[in-house]
């Protein structure tokens, strides 16, 4: 098998590699005749074919591209030529420049919905055109969409179509034949395959443009084929709040699982999608769509799913609180007893206020503390006897000399002081001066003078 670049293919010669698949590859070729640029797509035959079946193959694979060959459409790849060379079985096909859809949706670039309805109706209208000829492609997906400079819509890759034995839409089952996860169920499980096989991988394709995701995707090609044969899809407004539902059954009728559920022609389903685009306001037409990204609608999901199971926790507990008896009420407390203030007297109050002036500090600072004085103890009282006594008689007075001697001794010391004798008849007050003598206690100078004058004799 030859990997390298060949340098012409027939009668093209080849500038460089424009893209590069499972199956083969895309070149940039010159026609020197028409000396005009195309692509020319090549397939290696060992990928598709073993042992017997090769000349049924190349048969088949003739008789379809040249039936492809005979489309001439605006919105289809025109092409030109086919050969084989080295192995290698290779289509010539016009030059489009410009960009895959499947780019266009990797780099999850925007679109209007005005946008879609357009590229999907010039889809569909090419659709149409190769079904009324007799070709179904079989292989619609977004890396066959291509979008040039100008905008406009060009179908390509037209080898593995079908061509149908007339404008019925019925074809002899054979080899399952595209890619899977644009595959309608009727090619998974190798039926005859029609016109709305190509309808189904459309709906796919418009699927796509308004979620950013496939309907059927992920777990590997058979889970994928799976799904397609057996599962529902998402619904279109699910995956992508900002979508109108009125798309949604539009994108749901062109992927019924049966070919009978689905729109009648490619015809129909375009009509069918411009006018739920007329039935949007200009405003919303015009905004982009903004794609979901993966796996919102499952997160969605789960979001709803979370909600509905707290809403159902919050009835439980709400039945719950509202079935249990109510609890016994408390009897009412008793009013605790209203104290009435006392009156107030104004002349108490007065008394004591000035009573309960506060001290200023400075004053109190400066106060001196009191000393306690000792209590004086008080005189013993003569007893009956010492009363009724004989009064002893009186002693000689002491010379002057020595009662101004006494006189002259400290007046604190009291037993420097003799006993004094009393006069008859004195008062009271003298018996008083002479029990404080007699306990040693020191005279005031008017009580001695009154003692010296009233109370001696």
């Amino acid at each position: 098998m030859n990997t390298e670049t060949p340098s012409s293919l027939g009668r093209y010669r080849v500038v460089g590699v424009l893209g590069q698949g499972a199956m083969g590859v895309v070149y940039e070729a010159i026609d020197p005749q028409l000396n005009r640029t195309v692509a020319i797509k090549t397939i290696l035959q060992a990928h598709l074919l073993d042992g017997d079946n090769s000349s049924e193959y190349l048969a088949r694979f003739n008789r379809e591209a040249r039936a492809a060959g005979r489309l001439n459409h605006p919105n289809i790849v025109t092409l030109f030529d086919f050969g084989t060379q080295d192995g290698m079985t290779y289509m010539v096909m016009e030059f489009v420049r410009g960009r895959e859809l499947a780019k266009a949706f990797a780099q999850r670039e925007p679109f209007t919905l005005s946008e879609v309805v357009r590229i999907m109706g010039e889809l569909l209208d090419a659709l149409a055109y190769a079904h009324a000829q007799g070709v179904v492609h079989r292989d619609v997906k977004p890396a066959n969409v291509l979008i040039d400079e100008l905008g406009r819509v060009k179908l390509t890759d037209f080898g593995v179509a079908r061509v149908a034995e007339s404008k019925l839409d019925r074809t002899m089952p054979g080899t399952m034949v595209g890619t899977p996860s644009y595959m309608s169920p009727e090619q998974i499980q190798g039926l005859a395959v029609g016109s709305r096989t190509d309808i189904f991988a459309a709906g796919i394709v418009l699927y796509q443009f308004l979620t950013g995701q496939r309907p059927f995707a992920g777990g590997g090609a058979f889970a994928i084929q799976r799904k397609i044969v057996q599962d529902e899809p998402v619904l279109p407004s699910v995956a992508n709040p900002s979508l109108p539902k009125r798309f949604d059954a539009v994108v749901m009728r062109a992927l019924a699982k049966s070919p009978a559920d689905r729109f009648e022609s490619a015809e129909v389903f375009a009509r069918t999608l411009r006018q739920a685009l007329d039935a949007e306001p200009t405003t919303r037409a015009t905004a982009p769509l903004l794609p979901a990204e993966p796996g919102a609608a499952r997160r969605r999901l789960w979001m709803t799913l979370g909600a509905g199971f707290a809403a159902v926790a919050t009835g439980w507990v709400a039945w719950w609180a509202l079935s249990r008896p109510a609890p016994l009420a408390a009897p009412p407390l008793a009013p605790p007893p209203q104290v009435r203030p006392l009156p107030v007297q104004p002349e108490v109050v007065t008394r004591v206020l000035p009573a309960l002036a506060p001290v200023p500090a400075s004053a109190a600072a400066l106060a001196p503390t009191p000393v306690a004085q000792p209590m004086p103890r008080p005189a013993p009282l003569p007893s009956p006897a010492a009363a009724l006594a004989p009064t002893p008689a009186p002693k000689a007075s002491a010379p002057r000399e020595t009662s101004t001697a006494a006189s002259s001794k400290p007046k604190g010391d009291a037993r420097l002081v003799p006993t004094p004798t009393l006069k008859p008849g004195n008062d009271r007050r003298c018996s008083d001066l002479v029990q404080r003598l007699q306990l040693g206690d020191t005279l005031q100078p008017d009580e001695q003078a009154y003692f010296q004058r009233t109370c001696r004799r």
